[in-house]
């Protein structure tokens, strides 16, 4: 049976570049403006890189 990528590398390695990554497109994404989606006191927000926070409304 083949190993999957995590176990070819090793978790603990695996996890690094996973955590670059996402350090990574975080930073393009406040670079383009774009927001990030979070969980503020139980309703879902948009916090944009200029601190502004918006919360995401429900379609209807």
């Amino acid at each position: 049976m083949t190993k999957s990528f995590v176990d070819e590398i090793g978790a603990e390695r695996a996890q690094a570049l996973a955590s670059k990554a996402v350090a990574e497109a975080i930073a393009e994404a406040d670079a383009l403006g774009l927001p990030q989606v979070v969980k503020i006191d139980g309703v879902w927000c948009r916090r944009y890189p200029d601190g502004r926070v918006e919360p995401v409304e429900a379609e209807r």
